[in-house]
This record gives C-alpha cells, sequence and structure tokens, in this order.
C-alpha cells in the first residue's frame, strides 16, 4: 500500500517564539549575568562637552579611593599603542580622548575597581582641565566655510568632510539623469536618533595571561566583525579570541559597533592582570 509523505506546512501559520517561555519565567542570560572569579567592574567618564581640548586630567584623587585599582586614561593607552581604534566604516575612532573631545559624552577615562559603586563614585574625583572649543551641531554648520575642524587629527584634513562614498556606475547614471524627461529632488533630515534595548551595551573581557587567549561576553550582533576589530587592534591571532554573546536583550543596529568601553575593558584586563 501506497502511502503519501505529509510534512507541516508553516504559510499563513503563526510561528511560536521558542525562547519565550525561558524569558518569562525569569532565566534569561545578559551581561549582568555573568560572574567570573575575582572579576573587577568599570566605569567611564564622558565629556560634558561637545568639542574642547583637554589639557590635563588629575587621577589622583581616583586613584587613593579605596577600592580603586586602576585609572585608565588616553595617554595610559597610547603607551600601549591602544589610543585609537579602526571603525567597521574604515574610518579611526579614539578610544580615551588625549588632545581634545570630538562630541558631547566621548570616552575620557575609566576607573577600574573592585565594586561597580566605587568605580562610579570615583569618576568624580577625577580633575579634567578641559577648555571649550567652538562646536557644530548639524551637517549644515560643520560644511559651512570657516566652521572649525573636529578631526583634526587627520593628517591633511582641512574641513568636516568625513568620507566620499560611490558606487554604481557614474557615467550611466548621469546619462539616465540627461536623457530622464522629468528630474525630481528631494533634501531631507534625518533626526538624531537611538534604540532603546531592554539591555544597554557592555562585556565582560576575560584574558589568559599565559596563552594569550582571550573571551569576550559582549551584548554583539556581529560577533565575527567584532572578533577581526579586536584582532586588529590588540595584535592578537584571532584564532585566540572568543566572542560570546548572550541573550542581548534586543539590538535594533546599535550593538553592531565597536565601542570604546569593549577595548578598555579588555586592554584594563591584562594591564590590571586580574
Amino acid at each position: 500500500m501506497a502511502t503519501e509523505a505529509t510534512g507541516t506546512r508553516w504559510l499563513g501559520k503563526s510561528v511560536k517564539r521558542k525562547e519565550d517561555d525561558r524569558f518569562i519565567v525569569g532565566r534569561g542570560n545578559y551581561i549582568d549575568d555573568v560572574k567570573l572569579p575575582g572579576m573587577l567592574h568599570m566605569a567611564i567618564l564622558r565629556s560634558p562637552f561637545a568639542h574642547a581640548r583637554i589639557n590635563g586630567i588629575d587621577t589622583s584623587g581616583a586613584e587613593a579611593l579605596d577600592g580603586v585599582v586602576a585609572v585608565v586614561t588616553g595617554e595610559l593607552l597610547a603607551q600601549h599603542n591602544l589610543a585609537w581604534m579602526p571603525t567597521l566604516s574604515g574610518d579611526t575612532q579614539a578610544v580615551l580622548a588625549t588632545d581634545k573631545v570630538r562630541m558631547q559624552g566621548q570616552e575620557v577615562a575609566c576607573v577600574i575597581a573592585e565594586d561597580p559603586y566605587i568605580a562610579h563614585d570615583a569618576l568624580e574625583l577625577i580633575q579634567v582641565d578641559y577648555e571649550p572649543l567652538p562646536a557644530v551641531t548639524t551637517p549644515q554648520a560643520a560644511l559651512a566655510e570657516g566652521a572649525p575642524v573636529i578631526r583634526d587629527d587627520k593628517d591633511g584634513q582641512t574641513d568636516n568632510r568625513i568620507y566620499h562614498w560611490e558606487a554604481g556606475d557614474a557615467d550611466a547614471t548621469d546619462r539616465a539623469f540627461a536623457e530622464a524627461d522629468r528630474v525630481v529632488t528631494l533634501e531631507t533630515h534625518y533626526p538624531r536618533c537611538h534604540p532603546s534595548p531592554l539591555e544597554t551595551c557592555g562585556c565582560v573581557a576575560d584574558v589568559d595571561p599565559a596563552t594569550g587567549k582571550t573571551t569576550v561576553y559582549m551584548t554583539s550582533q556581529a560577533p565575527h566583525a567584532h572578533r577581526t576589530v579586536f584582532a586588529l587592534v590588540t595584535g592578537l591571532p584571532e584564532a585566540n579570541i572568543r566572542i560570546v554573546s548572550p541573550d542581548i536583550g534586543g539590538g535594533f543596529g546599535n550593538k553592531v559597533p565597536v565601542y570604546p568601553g569593549y577595548v578598555v575593558a579588555t586592554a584594563a584586563r591584562t594591564m590590571c592582570g586580574a
């Protein structure tokens, strides 16, 4: 007797999420759930200015606070050739500001402490001598004649144009517009926006000084890209770097870039030797 094989047909059916039951009963696994022996905690000091020169940073008060293990500045990272890092867009980015800050909220210094509350308390004891500089707040103002150059760290940079990007056949495109019966132009404004995930970006860096093997637990939407950037910044082979992404608590694109805090945490793990 012949039998007709039948399978599940998914078109037109609602597929139940498999992970919901675990989340509902509180069994999600996030970065804050990662607890390692001897784990230290890091807090980041950020600039209140959008554009300002850094004349000096006094970390003595923070370093004297009981429970603080280290205070990391851009100058310290520069001694290890880690003050700047590549970005996924082919640009460069300061890990911790050295000469000046170029945006409000830019990372200026980090405190490594035995307790997260001590780390945040120590931030208030860091004294930064800022010299405010003229800022730009819109793309139009950034490109205006006489606008202050923000990325003056780049050789030959004379304005705020970051890069020029093209794709496709330019001649064919120009010809298509020239031959078109009607051409419509539109200038639109895309406002600043940012996702709001349940868990913010974070990482736990575990570096074995004996083997050079590095495991980084992080809220990553692009673990393979992050491994590549970590290898470029640290000089470690990719085979020595393992990126673990637990439940990331929502991403929406903001957990694709490599943020300076990730690099500082990994570098500080080696510097502190803990």
